[in-house]
């Protein structure tokens, strides 16, 4: 999922693409989570887990950006402008009958991007698979406690210098922007009172999967909650050593 602060401005104005199906009850759809085949899935683990669960085609196929933004307002307990502003680069992806797969996400530098917490860069020859390793280092950087702010902001500027080290370029200012978001985009989603367990990230990052402690959560998510969250990060990035 995608936010710049350009698409904020630009959705609080527009209509953006067809308007998404009006919320059900989570009781009208059968969401019992079933793991889907990772050849038909993408680097976000957030629209995998939304697949899943049943919130979106659980192939991974034909999807359109109006669904992204139902499930993310279904689910996730996200307003209008943020599940709007998060799908809003998803059209580029779409084929001429407004429909993307999962596995176009994978599409680098239009929303995957390189220095990913969980993902191998591009040039590595996988930016889509889970490695286990990248979220046990996330883990660790808490030093024992549960991830907060501070600890992402400690993984934001460790895989930057990782993901440069390694042979990886710059990223271009809007990615840039575009992964400061994602980093604290778990956090914005759980809504857990800025912490965040190494059960809920086991859930979310490797089993692609979003517990109850999310779903059953109804405080809405919105994109200043989601700016807040960031700035509040970046003052670590800014602060540390």
């Amino acid at each position: 999922m995608h936010l710049t602060l350009t698409s904020i401005f630009q959705n609080l104005f527009t209509s953006g693409f067809q308007e998404a199906p009006p919320a059900k009850s989570l009781e009208d759809e059968d969401h019992t989570y079933i793991r889907g085949d990772i050849g038909n899935r993408s680097p976000c683990p957030g629209l995998n887990a939304l697949a899943n669960q049943g919130f979106l085609p659980r192939d991974g196929k034909d999807i359109t950006p109006a669904q992204v933004e139902h499930a993310l307002m279904t689910a996730l307990h996200m307003d209008k402008l943020a599940a709007r502003s998060l799908t809003s680069a998803l059209p580029p992806l779409c084929r001429p009958d407004g429909t993307f797969d999962l596995i176009d996400l994978r599409r680098h530098n239009v929303i995957e991007h390189d220095s990913s917490f969980t993902r191998l860069d591009f040039h590595q020859g996988d930016n889509y698979t889970f490695q286990p390793a990248m979220l046990q280092a996330m883990i660790d950087d808490a030093d024992g406690g549960p991830v907060t702010l501070r600890s992402l902001a400690k993984t934001f500027t460790r895989r930057n210098k990782e993901s440069r080290a390694a042979g990886a370029p710059r990223l271009p200012l809007g990615l840039w922007f575009v992964r400061l978001f994602q980093a604290v985009g778990v956090m914005n989603t759980a809504q857990t009172g800025g912490v965040l367990t190494k059960e809920l990230l086991e859930a979310v990052f490797a089993e692609e999967r979003f517990p109850d402690v999310i779903l059953n959560n109804p405080k809405p998510r919105t994109v200043f909650t989601l700016l807040g969250n960031a700035l509040g990060m970046l003052r670590y990035v800014i602060l540390s050593p």
